[in-house]
């Protein structure tokens, strides 16, 4: 019985050892299998990494010459978020205005010189070649349809044409443009008197009275302080300055779910979508409401192009967030810093004084028609464009064609960025830079130096080429108005216990709009 039964017991023990060993053997076969095909997959991803940093550099080889960047980083941490212009104006100082920096693993040419951004970004030959738009995170997703974010082609031309001859019509062309900035503004100093002297921060007065005339001139209606639609400009541009900033939009770009895991760029991204889609929602309910009463205003103008199939209700709404955005952030940001100046430097301010007192008086507002009879007062205006430069890098550019220039190969899809700020500031041509002095755009006999001066050509901020500001002279009209009037009525101080902004704009922090830290202000009425 043991002989018989001891083969029946180990022939299973055989059979289950031998099934060990072929599924074992199956397991190490599959995991085989798997490590290979990672190892493959790891392999083609590194050849495919390897042959794309082949090809750029081909591409790019011939691009101009730049500071060293560190392998994928670039020069990343180059740039400062909160002083890009003065670090490209550092990283170009070696170079002859022109030279390459890499965000991340992607060049970008930056011009830093008047002459090659003339050449450039004016001339006839360059202007459209170098007018192009990236297809970003912005113009995907944030406002699409409009025509600031979209590249160079005959449909942003139409809407750039549009949008400006509306802005003529029912803007600057027109006194109805002065007359609602004259009430804002007496609204203002109406509350700038209530506070009898009592020190205050003076952001949001200003962001009515900019807010409401460019409400007026979109949708024809003017709204009280505290109303939902003056916070949600100051909302609007709060956010679009943060997400403008170079290094926020190299990350939106590159990596656009960085919008969802970060909670700063989730919140700013939900607030652009909601101040969308609110302008979008009042407006049109203004319109339903007045039906036939509702004033001519932008919004009536797109909307006869929309109703004639020249543009979409898309672009209509792109077009009118573009207006609010850039009509807010950089007039109210200039007046901010305007105010200030006018603390730093009281000489100034009193020889403001002097030249209202003398052309206007004190029993009426100043208006457009005193402009041309105050040199010095348009001379300080230019001096607060050149000095405190409110975007020193604008929005970054795209060729939209290979060129060639000096020498130099420029691929399509180049991102190109000029550097106003070191142009506002170059020790070659002004003479102290950082000393604000208002006569350095007045003649011997104290006349305002006329347009074709060099000088005022060196003048970037509202732009250059196919991309410059359509509403330059609605942003001039309104910071004109503005610091006349409140100057006339006020003599402005600081309160001593309270910190005040460095007279020095280097000190400034700077995202994308440059502008003062908060501050507060003391003013004390003169009459």
């Amino acid at each position: 019985m043991p002989t018989a039964i001891g083969p029946n017991i180990r022939a299973p023990k055989f059979h289950h050892s031998c099934e060990n060993v072929y599924n074992t053997h199956r397991k190490l076969s599959t995991f085989t299998d798997v490590v290979n095909r990672m190892l493959f997959i790891l392999g083609t991803a590194v050849v495919l990494f390897l042959v794309y940093i082949y090809q750029s550099r081909r591409k790019y080889s011939r691009m101009p010459p730049g500071p060293k960047p560190l392998p994928i980083l670039g020069n990343f941490f180059d740039m400062k978020e909160d002083r890009m212009a003065q670090d490209l104006t550092h990283l170009g100082s070696r170079y002859n205005g022109i030279f390459t920096v890499h965000l991340l693993m992607t060049p970008a040419i930056v011009l830093d010189n008047v002459k090659v951004i003339r050449d450039l970004l004016f001339s006839p030959e360059y202007a459209a070649i170098f007018g192009g738009r990236e297809s970003s995170y912005f113009s995907k997703h944030l406002v699409p349809h409009d025509m600031v974010m979209q590249t160079f082609s005959e449909m942003q031309q139409y809407m750039r044409k549009v949008t400006f001859r509306g802005i003529k019509q029912y803007g600057t062309a027109l006194k109805n443009v002065e007359h609602h900035a004259q009430v804002e503004i007496q609204e203002m100093i109406k509350r700038c008197r209530e506070r009898n002297g009592v020190s205050f921060d003076p952001m949001e007065d200003l962001n009515q009275y900019v807010s409401n005339v460019l409400l007026i001139l979109i949708c024809g209606q003017r709204f009280e302080p505290g109303h939902q639609a003056l916070e949600m400009c100051s909302n609007i541009a709060t956010n679009f300055v943060y997400l403008f900033n170079f290094k926020n939009q190299v990350l939106m770009n590159n990596v656009p779910f960085s919008t969802k895991l970060i909670p700063d760029l989730r919140r700013a991204c939900q607030a652009i979508k909601d101040g969308y889609h609110y302008f979008s929602e009042t407006i049109h309910k203004i319109s339903q409401e007045s039906k036939s009463t509702m004033p001519e205003c932008l919004y009536t103008l797109l909307l006869k192009e929309h109703e004639q199939g020249m543009l979409s209700m898309g672009n209509v709404k792109g077009i009118l967030m573009d207006i609010l955005i850039a009509g807010v952030i950089t007039t109210k940001g200039t007046l901010y810093s305007s105010l200030a100046a006018m603390v730093n430097f009281p000489k100034v301010q009193k020889n403001i004084q002097e030249e209202i007192q003398r052309v206007v008086g004190k029993d009426r507002l100043p208006d457009l028609e005193d402009r041309n009879k105050m040199p010095y007062t348009r001379a300080v205006e230019l001096e607060l464009y050149r000095y405190f430069t409110p975007v020193g890098t604008p929005g970054p550019r795209h060729t939209t064609q290979d060129c060639t220039y000096k020498g130099y190969s420029i691929p399509k899809g180049t991102m190109v960025i000029y550097n106003a700020w070191h142009v506002h500031h170059d020790e070659s041509f002004w003479k102290n830079p950082f000393t604000f002095d208002p006569t350095r755009f007045l003649d011997e006999h104290g006349n305002l130096l006329p347009p074709e001066d060099e000088k005022r050509q060196r003048l970037l901020t509202f732009g250059i080429g196919k991309r410059s500001c359509i509403g330059e002279k609605l942003a001039r009209v309104r910071i004109f108005l503005g610091l006349t009037s409140l100057l006339q009525n006020f003599d402005l101080t600081r309160d001593p216990s309270e910190p005040f902004p460095s007279p020095d704009p280097r000190t400034y922090p700077c995202e994308f709009i440059l502008e003062p830290p908060p501050y507060k202000l003391q003013f004390k009425s003169r009459h």
